[in-house]
């Protein structure tokens, strides 16, 4: 099971850099789209996010863990994901430009500094992905359930011998 979700999974992380490789393209294809500027913005980065996920699934699925149940484990994911969260929020612009006109007084030097740093949505988003992905936990174990066996010396229901 393992070897067919590693494969499954390699194909679709393939799939989805197609589609965002292609993004552009693709719309194309379908003409005039009645979808606002930010939807589309949004629709790429949230390709760009499962694309991550699933590169993240797949370094998951290649580690070979003794766990009993599947899970998501939320502390790896809070050490992993905590940095992308906090850039995608702030590569929004308008906070961070409040922050540096409140703050610092509007220095060219930090805006470029900040614009350069959280300019970089694509790699903001790819990580977060990522974190999302590995944090899933597989069990691949297959569990038995609980066999009753009955033997023809066994007492009745109600301890009547």
């Amino acid at each position: 099971m393992r070897i067919f979700l590693l494969i499954i999974s390699f194909i679709n992380t393939i799939l989805y850099i197609l589609i965002y490789a292609f993004y552009d393209y693709i719309l194309n294809l379908f003409g005039t789209i009645p979808l606002s500027a930010e939807f589309l913005s949004f629709a790429k980065l949230a390709v760009l996010a499962v694309v991550g996920f699933c590169i993240g699934l797949n370094v998951s699925l290649l580690l070979k863990l003794n766990i009993d149940k599947s899970f998501f484990d939320i502390r790896n994911f809070v050490i992993i994901g905590f940095i992308p969260a906090i850039c995608l929020l702030l590569s929004e612009g308008t906070i961070t430009n409040f922050i540096i006109v409140k703050f610092f007084g509007s220095d060219k030097k930090l805006t470029e500094l900040v614009f350069y740093l959280f300019s970089r949505q694509i790699i903001w988003t790819l990580w977060f992905g990522f974190s999302i992905g590995s944090s899933v936990r597989i069990n691949f174990k297959k569990r038995l359930k609980h066999k009753i066996t009955y033997r023809a010396d066994q007492t009745g229901a109600h301890g009547d011998t």
